[in-house]
């Protein structure tokens, strides 16, 4: 009585076939430096009203008041102490620098969805992304405006001064140590 096959255990007898990934695969540096973003973001404090949609269950519109921790054209992203993301589109309404010393202040309203909220456990809160979706007026021109003057103040003074009231949010690496 002859063995008809011959059965392989091992290593070789358990490899599997897998198909060749189409295209190159991206490099883990260059998933890091990876920005989605349409435009450059500008380090800016600027206060903000985040305006929740009406539901049928609430009395009223709940609201969030807060800072911008950084704002481009296509969105902006906040630091908060607690978790504030909804799924859906909130109005955004931004209080922007004033243009120059004893100015009124003038708001940018936009209707936005929150993209993504992520807990920071380096900056101990939740970091909130928005992506704006329709300005109402001549707020997608104030916003603009104001980037851009915000922009040519960091290019001016290395010291990044974006204007009258607009504090800027310095990186936690480039701070000074806090000794108290």
């Amino acid at each position: 009585m002859g063995c008809a096959a011959r059965v392989r255990f091992g290593r070789d007898a358990m490899r599997i076939a897998w198909p060749a990934p189409e295209g190159p695969l991206m490099a883990m540096s260059q998933w890091e430096d990876a920005d989605r973003r349409d435009g450059p973001r500008v380090r800016l404090k600027l206060r903000l009203v985040m305006i929740y949609p009406q539901r049928g269950d609430r009395p009223a519109r709940p609201m969030f008041h807060g800072r911008t921790h950084d704002i481009g054209m296509s969105g902006l992203s906040m630091i908060v102490d607690y978790n504030v993301f909804q799924e859906g589109e909130v109005t955004v309404v931004l209080a922007m620098p004033p243009a120059y010393a004893g100015a009124a202040r003038k708001v940018v309203t936009a209707a936005a969805e929150m993209s993504y909220a992520i807990h920071s456990s380096k900056l101990d809160a939740f970091k909130i992304g928005l992506t704006f979706r329709e300005f109402r007026g001549d707020g997608k021109e104030r916003l603009e405006s104001a980037l851009r003057q915000a922009l040519k103040a960091q290019a001016a003074d290395g010291a990044k001064d974006a204007g009258a009231d607009a504090d800027l949010i310095q990186p936690v690496e480039s701070q000074p140590p806090r000794w108290w």
